[in-house]
């Protein structure tokens, strides 16, 4: 039986998508660096393993690679406030383990499929829009830097014949599924719970920033193709996204007004200044173009933004429902 390693393992991306490759009979080794062990929805999969790994130590890389068909690298740490504030440690958690899964690949003569969770942010805060491959790399954070400083890493290494990698760089992820790890991510999941609990949105500024938000079963599908198509692993970075931009202000309003066509509860949309040290790349406009992956790999996102939003409250509420006291 194929298997696919995850790192990250019990992370908002990491567990949707190991319960999609349990769902197609994929034998599992899933690693995070705690104890923890995230369950699979309904029990799913009968071949699943979960190993806890300090990942800056190409010793315990050399055991996940032995066997794996392809990996799946999902960062262990997405806060850009925390990269920031300690450039020493970010690198140490993000940078070092994939320095050391290449220093394993090259000591066991192992040459995996490797799929890396990047970032769209790399090209910076000012670019032109649709983003695609050839736009130029500015990374304007630590976090971004590191992220780019991963991919080159993984590109030399393919090149050098020692792994196969590629990098999927990924825009603002969002839809049902596990709580992030990082409370500073996923906005739209963040006000979706609150409206949700009848809370306020909080919105910065006018809210007249654009994202490419882009849902979290089409990212997994993303990643999933790859593993699928280990070909396109030659070194080189992809662009995820649904190519459609909107505003954060126009996304408010389609989490308030689908809340209150299943409530008839009003959800208030608040205007609050800019927090001190908002960081420029949090003012970015963006938008993708993920031509080059969909003509590779037959990917092309399922989701617009109203339906992924239909989709939370369909499962959020069916919970709720589920859950309630009788």
């Amino acid at each position: 039986m194929k298997k696919v390693v995850i790192t990250g393992a019990r992370g908002y991306i990491g567990r949707a998508l190991a319960n999609r490759l349990a769902d197609d009979g994929w034998a599992l080794r899933l690693v995070s660096r705690g104890a923890e062990t995230p369950l699979l929805e309904h029990g799913r999969a009968t071949d699943v393993e979960w190993v806890e790994a300090d990942l800056r130590d190409p010793r315990a890389w050399s055991p996940l690679i032995a066997d794996a068909t392809a990996i799946v690298h999902l960062s262990s740490r997405t806060d850009l406030r925390a990269a920031e504030a300690d450039l020493v440690g970010d690198e140490k958690i993000n940078v070092d383990p994939v320095r050391a899964l290449v220093q394993a690949s090259q000591s066991t003569g192992k040459r995996p499929a490797v799929v890396f969770a990047s970032t769209v942010t790399i090209v910076g805060a000012h670019h032109r829009n649709p983003v695609d491959e050839k736009t130029p790399d500015r990374p304007c954070s630590v976090y971004d830097r590191h992220k780019l400083e991963c991919e080159s890493i993984l590109r030399a290494a393919t090149q050098r014949g020692v792994l196969q990698a590629c990098s999927l760089r990924l825009p603002n992820v969002y839809g049902y599924g596990a709580d992030s790890i990082n409370a500073n991510r996923g906005i739209l999941n963040v006000m979706m719970r609150r409206a949700l609990g009848g809370e306020a949105l909080t919105l910065f500024g006018d809210g007249s920033y654009v994202r490419d938000f882009t849902h979290i079963n089409d990212v997994v599908d993303a990643f999933y193709r790859v593993v699928l198509n280990p070909s396109v692993c030659d070194g080189s970075h992809y662009v995820i996204a649904t190519g459609r931009g909107c505003t954060l202000a126009a996304a408010f309003r389609l989490i308030a007004e689908e809340m209150f066509a299943r409530t008839q509860r009003r959800i208030e949309i608040r205007h609050v200044p800019e927090p001190p040290g908002f960081h420029p790349i949090e003012r970015r406009n963006f938008v993708g173009n993920p031509r080059l992956f969909s003509s590779l790999t037959g990917w092309h996102p399922r989701f617009d933004l109203q339906a992924g939003i239909q989709d939370y409250f369909n499962h959020a509420l069916s919970m709720q429902a589920a859950t309630a006291p009788r």
